[in-house]
């Protein structure tokens, strides 16, 4: 071996420190990408798959540096550019974000471009540290092999503890933003690590204080982030608003808890007041701002309202932000609701099950299922109603359709009430998917509790103005037309079913 060249100590532990960051860059990518895109199998095979492809070439790219020209300097100016790259990205993610949120790229391609513009670049300069420290590291072609295992090793275990840490502690620790910077500290401080092995020891204290220089400074996107969202409430006149990743999920009148913000919450009201029940037992699947059960319980005294809210952040944010209070009446369990549900004592039943999991693009698929569906079956009244309000575009109408197809797997009724005229050609829409075993009452109308009020109005008066249930010969139609499947545990593909939403909802 040539005994002139340059050497590098703790190669092994600049490799495992690289390959940490980089698998905590990753998990990272998927919460920065939520706020815009959402979060599907899209989003994180694009993440995962331009990541992959920057450690390829990286590795490759590296690998010729090191046979070429082997300098500790070059090191040193991948971690020092990996840095830099890291922390644009607190820089780039608004600005990529809110342009691809509205241009009319299919969602898979709008996820390969936030995916390469924003980690792209450091995953190619992390990727080819690798093959330059295990040349440094060969010094014995007779230990090639034990050489080589060894950094592959370290780098793997790196990747793993970096996984676990981030997605177990960090992010919910932390958040996102904080963890890009100390990344970026980390990456620089390595680049002034690998730098000092040169200089003489006098100069090695100054090029130890190399970095911090604005990365603590950068504006944090969430007033809170939680495991599952970045969490950001806003203020518009009476109204706070619970914005969990890119869409606005809440509505919540700060004087008048019968106001509801949205037209599937009325939806939801009317159903209430046509069944009659004067002291309802009611499950809702996704909390939110918590506004349909603080509806519910000022409206009938008596009543029992079950919140199954994955995320125990967004129950907080409820109660220091929208004022519930936390001796309230309203039960929140904070887990996933399909587990809630297989927990929950077989004889506990509700008068109506109300999904509200569905955040626009996101959809939790093992929620969708016919398998879930039965669960809610079994805890719902012989009379009881299962209601689910659901995004898609008719036009395309795949989800809606498999929807309606699944439920019918489980229940004898099927409707579905469109929020909005012309619901063939409207375009993207809500639609509110009622089932039971029991019949709508009447129209709607005849049975309501007297008193009952939504948004000021009396129940009856309200439905006059809303807009029809599909027929269900017409429904019947659509489902052959559309190819609705039913959804199962092995085959539910809602992102495939989706992703042409997205694309033309900003056409």
């Amino acid at each position: 071996m040539d005994q002139g060249r340059e050497s590098l100590r703790f190669g092994g532990t600049i490799v495992f420190l690289a390959s940490f960051v980089l698998m905590t860059l990753e998990l990272v990518a998927g919460r920065v990408m939520a706020p815009y895109l959402g979060v599907s199998i899209f989003t994180w095979t694009a993440i995962i798959g331009v990541i992959l492809a920057g450690i390829s070439i990286g590795a490759w790219l590296g690998g010729k540096v090191a046979d070429t020209e082997l300098k500790r300097a070059h090191v040193a100016v991948l971690f020092f550019a990996a840095g830099i790259a890291t922390i644009l990205v607190l820089f780039i993610v608004p600005v990529l974000g809110n342009t691809l949120t509205f241009t009319p790229l299919p969602l898979m391609v709008a996820a390969l471009v936030f995916s390469i513009f924003t980690f792209l670049p450091a995953s190619i300069l992390l990727g080819a540290v690798s093959p330059l420290v295990v040349k440094f590291d060969l010094t014995d072609l007779s230990r090639t092999g034990r050489t080589v295992g060894r950094i592959s090793a370290l780098g793997t275990l790196g990747s793993i503890l970096g996984t676990f840490t981030t997605g177990f502690v960090l992010i919910d620790l932390i958040g996102t933003a904080t963890i890009v910077r100390l990344s970026a500290v980390v990456l620089l401080l390595l680049a002034a690590f690998v730098h000092a092995q040169g200089l003489r020891p006098g100069k090695k204290s100054a090029a130890a204080g190399l970095l911090f220089i604005s990365t603590l400074f950068l504006p944090a996107q969430c007033t809170a982030e939680t495991q599952y969202y970045c969490i950001r409430v806003t203020e518009q006149e009476d109204f706070s608003i619970l914005r969990l990743d890119h869409l606005v999920h809440s509505y919540v009148s700060k004087t008048d808890p019968s106001e509801l913000g949205y037209e599937y919450e009325k939806v939801y009201a009317v159903l209430m007041a046509a069944v009659g029940k004067a002291a309802p037992r009611a499950l809702y699947i996704g909390g939110g701002g918590y506004t349909m059960p603080r509806y519910v319980a000022a409206q009938y005294p008596g009543s029992a309202n079950t919140v199954l809210e994955i995320d125990p952040g967004v129950t907080e944010i409820v109660h220091e932000r929208f004022g519930l209070p936390r001796d309230t009446d309203i039960v929140s369990v904070n887990r996933d609701a399909r587990i809630a549900l297989m927990r929950m004592p077989a004889d506990e039943s509700y008068d109506f099950v109300f999904g509200d999991a569905f955040n626009d693009y996101s959809v939790p698929y093992h929620l969708t299922t016919r398998e879930f569906h039965g669960l809610v079956k079994e805890h719902l009244a012989s009379d009881g109603w299962y209601a689910v309000n659901i995004i898609d575009d008719a036009r395309h109408g795949r989800f809606l359709a498999s929807t309606v197809a699944t439920l019918r797997a489980q229940f004898a009724t099927v409707l579905v009430l469109p929020l909005g005229e012309n619901w063939r050609d409207k375009g993207r829409n809500t639609f509110v998917v009622l089932a039971s075993d029991a019949q709508l009452p009447g129209d709607w109308k005849g049975s309501a509790p007297t008193g009952v009020r939504i948004d000021g109005e009396n129940a009856a008066d309200l439905w006059e103005r809303m807009h029809y249930l599909i027929p269900a010969d017409e429904l019947d139609r659509f489902v052959t037309e559309k190819k609705g499947l039913v959804l199962t545990d092995d085959y539910v593909p809602v992102d495939t079913m989706i992703a042409p939403v997205f694309a033309d909802s900003f056409k």
